[in-house]
């Protein structure tokens, strides 16, 4: 019965999706589009322990071409299915597609979704979704274009926790979308089962520091000058949050140490040159394809501007020094480093 069902419904999607496309102006594919994730499909040969961190493993695959990878597991990888690692099991890794390359071979994949276990007659997709503007009422439509899907009565909507999140906002989320029927349409579009909702934009903001109502910050270190290698430069106020954080302007300083700064405004995300990357309401920082980096408090926007911690020049761009003391905030790449 229940596949007699899901064959009716993909019938009617696909019908559904001709129709579109035969009366749109524009197909929703003729912009290039750059999904949120890639991923890398191989079966497992060795599980270790990633540098002692609990939690954490490197588990080495080989892919259908005979080439090695490694997938690093932390504790914010997202298990949709089986939550084991069994040398032999054919896996799936998802990883950021903008993340920095770097030149390690085997190439290391922080890996955000673990795929393993997955039903025969199920599929996955995991993206960033919107609402689909041109497209079918009710669907959300992937970052990459290729995919499209609904919400019923019967699809559980989660987070990455487990947590029930059916009256939750989606819109604009990482989420990993499970179903088992799809059209053959551009985009594919299905009815989703489950909807995982993904971390990064679930992480609060400190409750000091608001995108949109800066003024309730409270400036402790306003006027500060910030001095990087001994030269005072043009930058706005640093401030400090209410468990003594002490947050500073991001391009300002990261430019004066020679890096070149690139804002994301949709994924919410900034570079620093070719290796480093940070998204705003996440205390994740990653390094070129290593294991994530933590920082102590998450970036925030206040009046336009990026701020992160004072200790994320040390912690994730390896400066030798970073410290408010004595009314100035000093950063310092060479020297010895204080402790």
């Amino acid at each position: 019965m229940k596949k007699t069902i899901s064959i009716l419904l993909t019938a009617a999607l696909l019908t559904a999706g001709l129709t579109f496309m035969a009366g749109a102006t524009e197909n929703p594919l003729d912009k290039p589009k750059t999904p949120h994730y890639l991923y890398t499909t191989g079966t497992v040969e060795s599980v270790e322990n990633y540098n002692g961190q609990k939690g954490w493993f490197l588990v080495r695959i080989i892919d259908n071409d005979g080439n090695p990878a490694y997938l690093v597991i932390t504790d914010r990888t997202v298990f949709p299915f089986k939550s084991t690692i069994v040398t032999g099991d054919v896996v799936t890794g998802y990883y950021l597609a903008d993340a920095p390359m770097s030149l390690i071979w085997p190439p290391q994949y922080n890996t955000a979704i673990f795929v393993s276990g997955m039903p025969a007659d199920g599929n996955l997709r995991a993206d960033r979704f919107y609402t689909w503007e041109d497209g079918m009422d009710g669907y959300m439509l992937a970052q990459g274009g290729q995919f499209a899907f609904r919400i019923d009565g019967n699809t559980e909507i989660v987070l990455a926790n487990g947590d029930d999140f059916s009256d939750g906002e989606i819109e604009g989320r990482r989420m990993v979308v499970i179903y088992d029927g799809s059209t053959k349409s551009l985009p594919e579009m299905a009815t989703a089962i489950k909807v995982i909702v993904l971390y990064e934009d679930a992480v609060p903001l400190p409750e000091t520091v608001s995108p949109d109502m800066p003024q309730d910050v409270v400036i402790d270190a306003s006027g500060w000058p910030i001095l990087v290698d001994g030269t005072q430069i043009d930058a706005p106020d640093a401030f400090q949050t209410e468990d003594g954080t002490v947050m500073v302007p991001l391009r300002a300083i990261a430019e004066k140490l020679g890096f070149e700064v690139n804002w994301d405004g949709e994924m919410r995300s900034v570079r620093l040159g070719v290796a480093t990357h940070l998204w705003i309401g996440n205390t994740e920082v990653n390094v070129g394809r290593m294991a994530p980096l933590s920082i102590s408090t998450a970036p925030v926007i206040v009046n336009r501007t990026t701020f992160v911690p004072l200790d994320f020049f040390v912690n994730a761009l390896g400066m030798t020094n970073a410290f408010a003391f004595e009314g100035q905030i000093e950063i310092h790449s060479e020297g010895e480093r204080m402790e």
